[in-house]
């Protein structure tokens, strides 16, 4: 039925039945719902959800515009620069109770009505604001003559409408029997003008087009209050809706069930179970048990944690080639097969979004779209522009780069849209801090400060990166406390640097480091660890174990851990550095991980080992003399830009790393140099230029326009060095070192894998190599597949590339950074680096991707290339007597080599004398680090590695899902076998054939030609639904389904035992065993009602396990924001002592002059924001008063009076970020 099948009056009253003879049918027949309502209150929510559990029945979607009522305080701290999402959370919060606290249940019923289409994404709320003149909002008194929004229209499938509007009594008291009137107007007689006015009006305010209104969606604190409602199951009907045959109202549902006869209908039931399988109570591993992928023991042991954790946040640190984007693919897989993630973002580097797809889709089976600032292009190059003002609305699933989502333009777009359930950042270590050597400023670069803003914004966040420290330890910090730190630990990142400090010292500060093992303990809530328990009581003996014991549970006791034996503190500071917030929230797996595994027989692919060798390549006379003059044009250039401002040199910094490459490298930048200079072109930089610089420094949005006008001289400079590279011709000395190699690496091995920074140098290199090797030679580079076919470079499809290397067709692949994880580069045993990144790290990520588990040879021969006697080589030559280069993973001296990347460059860009002097200087600054590496931060000793887990448990595996298609002959029916790739099939489904498989291996050698019929893949939804939809339910046999629908849907498949219990089962072998049953019981009410309490049980456990988690996240959250308070009320106290002590200020009244608890009170008479927090930290832990030792107070002690106040200011705008962040918490 339609809209227009029903006869409504003209308008309703008080005493017309508004449920049953307007809202009922109209919704029954509605596919869309737009609502105005009052304001976010329970009696405003409930009077605008009448009869929308109709609407759920059809599958319908809801919008709903509510107000805010604003007090005049809030209106005041809007204007004093508060956050109005923040302020408006805070309101919303106020004004819906908790669940446990409302009394009403037929209130609570419609409620959850609510909830349950907000959890199952099939409502989205805003909240509208009117504004005044100032364009602040309007406080509540006066914002009620200007809302009136009692309004609704419905819409059905054919387009038909129906609006109304009047007036509803929405109070908390007088909801069930409120005074309503309204008037009703349809689109298909003359109430079709007054129609298309309410869906305007409704349009324009909902996209914020409506002068003199802000339009934002719900915050998510109050959206997270409306989902404490969310029931188990959908409603299926009003709570106060009439039984049709009792004249009741029915407040208790039927359960969905099927009960199916085990011999004629045993082809549906397993269908129907395929079906359900990723819904299964117990069905978690079905993710990675059917993807395309088979995991190693350590992906499958994180992929299960983060899963049976969710929403818990973690940091992904694996070595480079152990697989961390397989661990995300398998979690998201996972989350997203089980409805649990209905909305998910990954960001990304440039340089990787297509790999990440590719991924994502030939090891996922999940076809991620790519956002690029327009639209969004799916795996197969399908794209879709929006045609909404925001373009993520609609998205469930999608990649975009880190260098486009982070620009300030374009962060609001993330931020301003829905909520997300899970974001993923890949090389989460370019979200980063500006400054390092202060400590006591904060300035985050683009990349971190969006995810500083963003992790409000998502439920789950998951970071990658296998190098979290690029130069300081308090990067780690940065990272982890987007994840969740718990009290002190997220106060200041000088705890967390001075807690590992401690362990390391021999006379450690017990009462500071117990005080941080406290307030990790909080946040877990678990005792004791008991292997450890049982090993300290072993070796301590009973009464000193249970002297141990009593002081590791006094947060006070700190001062008697001295007073223990040296075995007893030894004991204690094992169990400390035990329970931190690494061994939390940080996976850190590597190779000796594995190699472990292989010992146990855990696993059997191959780990294999390094053979590095570093070649210093000497260059001709000619050579030498050209470089020498490109590095002195290049470093003056260089310097005299820096001297004009700061940050024009980038460009030629630029070109100094194109020099190490290649001569055609800096050939190619010069000729682009002169182009510019010339007027001709732009600055010319590419992709390989900017990658690094983009994330990291925000060069993209520097100002590097220079003016071409302003290096008029440099252009006979610049056309006599081209002139002098182009004499060169096609020689250079790398290459007839890469020729001698690649012939002495095939005497031993197939392929070989050359791998450069710069697509120039690429394209230089495979014209030398095609000379020599015609055909065998291919690249891969951000162009994809080029193979040489006799005539010119011919693109290939990444599968054919692949094959082609695999089969040993191609020989010589040619790479740059680009390269795609899915080439399966761990069958060749060779790889050489024609140049050499200046940060060793991003050598090591290269290494990585023949060092994989599975490797083909158990030596990886590793070449790297120099052009000797240049300030690279001289650096790394200098260094490898102390620093096994490559021949193992270098991650825990991370910070050490990142300062060979600052060292080459500032050796590099410097010049003449200075450069000998400062290349000396910067080289004993590095043996300076390594002599001091055992005071770094190790993560692969403080974080966590995988446990082993054991097997992941899941309902059926790939091949049995295949078994039981192939068994069934319905579905059969269906495929014919694939005429030239064997394991193939065609498939036909609505007229049209598809090249299918079921079998992993040939999907990764044809990913391109074939799908894998698997969950995830829409054609298996439409295979199985071909049999579910057949006629006929038969209400007696072995099985039992029940289902509930939210706020998951989960399915639960029961059987009776010889006793007559109900029992669940967990696996398709055992619904075939049930099937196969000689006998069938007949269930009785009872037992379905059991089978019914169980599922609905574990449903509600699993609901609350995640609620649980993301109620655990916010309390570390509000801990850590109230410890960073009471920090910052110290240092602003600390401040106004040292203002105390200038001898300008003597005579000034004010300022604190005792070191007491006053000079941290007094803070009062500013006013906003001090007198806030002080409330804030003085009713969560109280006050604690300043010390003259504080490394605080004695690092600014000498500053002016106007520094100080400059530091008071500061600390102040730090007080008010802190304010709106507790806020946002509600």
């Amino acid at each position: 039925m339609n809209l227009r099948d029903h006869d409504f009056y003209l308008s309703y009253g008080p005493a017309d039945d508004r449920l049953h003879a307007f809202y009922i049918p109209a919704l029954s027949a509605s596919v869309r719902y737009d609502r105005m309502t009052g304001y976010f209150t329970s009696g405003a929510l409930a009077v605008a959800a009448a009869g929308v559990a109709r609407l759920i029945a059809g599958g319908g979607r809801m919008r709903m515009l509510v107000g805010a009522q604003l007090s005049r305080e809030d209106v005041q701290a809007i204007a004093a620069g508060h956050d109005l999402q923040t302020v408006v959370a805070a309101s919303l919060g106020r004004a819906l109770p908790d669940p446990a606290d409302l009394e009403d249940q037929l209130l609570r019923d419609r409620l959850a009505t609510l909830a349950w289409m907000v959890a199952a994404g099939a409502l989205e709320m805003r909240v509208v604001l009117p504004t005044g003149p100032d364009g602040l909002p309007l406080p509540a008194p006066e914002s009620q003559d200007y809302f009136h929004p009692k309004v609704g229209i419905f819409s059905d499938a054919d387009g038909h409408q129906i609006a109304f509007s009047g007036s509803v009594n929405e109070s908390v008291t007088g909801w069930q029997h409120n005074y309503e009137q309204f008037m009703v107007f349809t689109s298909w007689s003359d109430g079709r003008a007054w129609v298309a006015e309410a869906v305007s009006r409704f349009e324009r305010l909902w996209g914020q087009r409506e002068p003199d209104w802000l339009a934002l969606p719900v915050p998510e604190a109050a959206r997270q209050k409306l989902l404490r409602y969310t029931p188990s199951r959908a409603p299926a009907r009003d709570p106060l809706e009439r039984d049709a045959e009792k004249g009741t109202v029915a407040l208790k549902e039927e359960i969905e069930r099927l009960v199916l006869a085990p011999a004629v209908e045993r082809e549906r039931v397993l269908c129907q179970f395929l079906r359900d399988a990723p819904h299964l109570v117990d069905g978690a591993g079905l993710g990675g048990a059917t993807a395309a992928v088979e995991p190693w023991p350590h992906q499958q042991s994180v992929a299960r944690q983060v899963v049976e954790t969710y929403p818990a946040r973690y940091l992904f640190c694996d070595e480079v080639g152990l697989g961390k984007t397989i661990e995300a693919g398998l979690v998201l897989r996972a989350l997203w097969l089980r409805g649990i993630v209905r909305r998910g973002l990954i960001l990304a580097p440039k340089s990787v979004l297509r790999q990440w797809q590719e991924e994502l889709y030939e090891k996922f089976v999940l076809d991620v779209p790519l956002y690029d600032g327009k639209g969004f292009t799916n795996y197969w190059g399908v794209t879709h522009i929006p045609s909404t003002p925001d373009p993520w609305a609609d998205v469930t699933l999608a990649l975009a780069s880190s260098q486009l989502m982070k620009r300030q333009e374009r962060q609001a777009e993330l931020l301003e849209t829905r909520p997300w359930d899970l974001i993923l950042v890949d090389e989460a270590h370019h979200a980063r801090r500006k400054d390092f050597l202060d400590r006591q400023t904060y300035r985050p670069n683009r990349l971190l400060e969006l995810l500083n803003r963003l992790q409000g914004r998502t439920k789950g966040l998951l970071l990658l990166t296998a190098t979290p420290m690029q130069v300081d330890p308090i990067e780690v910090w940065d990272l982890l406390n987007l994840l969740g730190l718990s009290g002190e630990w997220g106060a200041d990142g000088r705890h967390f640097l001075r807690f590992y400090a401690e362990l390391r010292s021999a006379e450690p500060d017990w009462p500071f480091v117990l005080q941080m093992f406290h307030a990790e303990r909080a946040v877990r809530g678990e005792p004791l660890d008991g292997a450890w328990a049982k090993r300290a009581r072993q070796h301590l003996g009973a009464v000193a174990w249970t002297q141990l014991q009593q002081l590791l549970e006094n947060l006070q006791a700190g001062g008697q851990f001295r007073q223990l034996p040296p075995e007893a503190q030894a004991l204690a500071l094992d169990r400390m550095q035990q329970v931190t917030p690494l061994r939390r929230l940080v996976f850190r797996n590597t190779r000796a991980l594995l190699r472990d595994y292989r010992r146990r027989g855990l696993l059997q692919e191959n780990v294999p080992t390094r053979l590095p060798r570093l070649e210093w390549v000497p260059m001709r006379p000619e050579e030498r003399a050209l470089y020498d003059r490109i590095e002195e044009y290049i470093s003056a250039s260089y310097r005299k830009y820096e001297e004009q401002r700061k940050g024009l040199g980038f460009v030629m910094t630029v070109y100094r790393r194109r020099l190490t490459s290649s001569f055609y490298a800096v050939r190619c930048s010069l000729e682009r140099r002169l182009a510019f200079l010339q007027g001709r072109a732009g600055l010319g930089l590419d992709e390989d230029d900017l990658e690094q610089e983009t994330l990291a420094l925000d060069v993209d949005e520097e100002r590097l326009d220079e003016r071409a006008a302003d290096y008029r001289d440099e252009i006979a400079y610049v056309e006599d060095f081209l002139r002098q590279l182009s004499a060169l011709g096609g020689h250079d000395s790398k290459v007839r070192q890469l020729l001698d190699d690649i012939d002495d690496a095939f005497r031993q091995r197939e392929t070989v894998l050359v791998f450069t920074q710069y697509t120039d140098t690429l394209d230089f290199l495979r014209e030398q190599l095609r000379q020599q090797y015609g055909p065998q030679v291919a690249c891969y580079s951000g162009r994809g597949g080029e193979r040489w076919d006799g005539v010119l470079w011919a693109p290939v499809t990444k599968e054919e590339l692949k094959n082609d290397f695999r089969r040993g067709e191609v020989k010589v692949l040619l790479a740059t950074e680009a390269a795609s994880e899915g080439l399966n580069l761990q069958t060749c045993g060779v790889l050489i680096n024609y140049d050499m990144p200046w940060n060793p790290m991003r050598v090591e990520q290269r290494i990585g991707r023949v060092d994989r588990i599975g490797q083909r040879y158990d030596e990886v021969w590793i070449r790297n290339y120099f052009y000797a006697e240049t300030v690279e080589a001289r650096v790394y030559q200098a260094l490898s007597e102390r620093i096994d280069w490559f021949q193992v993973v270098v991650g825990p001296l991370q910070p050490i080599l990142a300062q060979v990347e600052r060292a080459i460059q500032r050796v590099a860009l410097s010049g003449g004398e200075e450069r000998r002097r400062l290349l000396q200087r910067e080289l004993d600054d590095l043996n300076t680090a390594l002599d001091g590496r055992d005071e770094q931060l190790d993560l692969d000793a403080w974080s966590a590695q995988a446990r082993d887990g054991g097997e992941w448990p899941a309902p059926l595996t790939l091949p049995e899902l295949a078994a039981t298609v192939t068994e069934c002959p319905t579905l059969w029916a269906c495929f014919r076998p694939h005429p030239s790739i064997g394991g193939a099939f065609w498939l036909r489904l609505g007229g049209e054939e598809t090249a299918v498989t079921f079998d992993r291996a040939v999907f990764d050698i044809y990913p391109n030609s074939l799908r894998l019929l698997t969950y995830g893949n829409p054609l298996l939804e439409r295979l199985l639904a071909s049999i579910a939809a057949l006629e006929g339910d038969v209400f007696q046999g072995a099985l039992l389904r029940v289902a509930v629908t939210a706020p998951w849907p989960r399915v639960g498949y029961y059987i009776l035992t010889e006793a007559g219990q109900v029992q669940r089962l967990a696996s398709l072998e055992q619904v075939r065993a049930a099937l196969d049953a000689p006998d069938a019981p007949v269930w009785t009410a009872t037992q379905i009602e059991a089978a019914q309490a169980d599922l609905e049980a574990a449903a509600t456990a699993e609901w609350a396990r995640s609620d649980e988690g993301r109620e655990r996240l916010v309390r570390a959250q509000r801990e850590a924001l109230l410890a960073r308070a009471g920090r910052l009320l110290l240092d602003a106290a600390l401040v106004e002592l040292a203002l105390g002590q200038q001898p300008a200020m003597f005579g000034e009244t004010g300022y604190p002059l005792a070191f007491a608890e006053s000079a941290v009170t007094g803070l009062r008479r500013h006013g906003y924001p001090w007198t806030a927090l002080l409330g804030q930290v003085t009713t969560h832990a109280g006050l604690t008063a300043p010390q003259p030792t504080d490394p605080f107070f004695v690092a600014i002690q000498g500053q002016s009076a106007e520094q100080l106040r400059r530091q008071f200011e500061r600390l102040a705008r730090q007080a008010q970020q802190l304010l709106a962040q507790l806020a946002a918490l509600g």
